[in-house]
């Protein structure tokens, strides 16, 4: 019995395809076009989000940068002061004010302010005020509000 091989398959004379090497090359080529422009993408898009994230911690917005501290409450605890004083000549105590919290956003804040009458005479009413901090920029008093407020004579 005689073996005949296996028949050979067919190569299509009409398909014809470009020796390897330059496939090869041209893909290689295109690859690393697209992976140059990938990487300046990428660059640029680092570059962009540094100088965005350099410009936000840099700015003053007032936000991420916590609670108040003593000056700026001091401040806002004579905004509310000031339209409960019966003179437009009121010279707060600004240097011998004392400061403590409360809790993490409730403030109290003892001071003086002196008013000098026509007459010469100085009165100086002491007072105490409680302030909570409700977020945002801390130099705006519309982020407060005043719990309580004591003036004594």
């Amino acid at each position: 019995m005689r073996h005949t091989p296996p028949p050979s398959p067919r190569i299509n004379p009409q398909r014809r395809e470009a020796p390897p090497s330059r496939d090869y090359l041209k893909d290689k080529s295109v690859k690393k076009k697209s992976a140059k422009t990938a990487a300046w993408l990428i660059a640029v898009a680092i570059l962009v989000f540094g100088f965005l994230l350099a410009k936000f911690a840099l700015s003053d917005t007032g936000m991420f940068k916590g609670l108040p501290d003593s000056d700026t409450a001091y401040k806002i605890a004579r905004q509310f002061i000031i339209p409960t004083v019966r003179s437009t000549n009121a010279r707060f105590a600004d240097d011998s004010y004392k400061f403590a919290k409360q809790s993490d956003s409730v403030y109290v804040i003892k001071s003086s302010y002196t008013i000098k009458f026509d007459s010469g005479e100085n009165q100086t009413t002491h007072f105490t005020i409680v302030l909570k901090y409700k977020g945002g920029l801390g130099s705006q008093i519309g982020n407060w509000n005043m719990i309580s407020l004591d003036q004594d004579n």
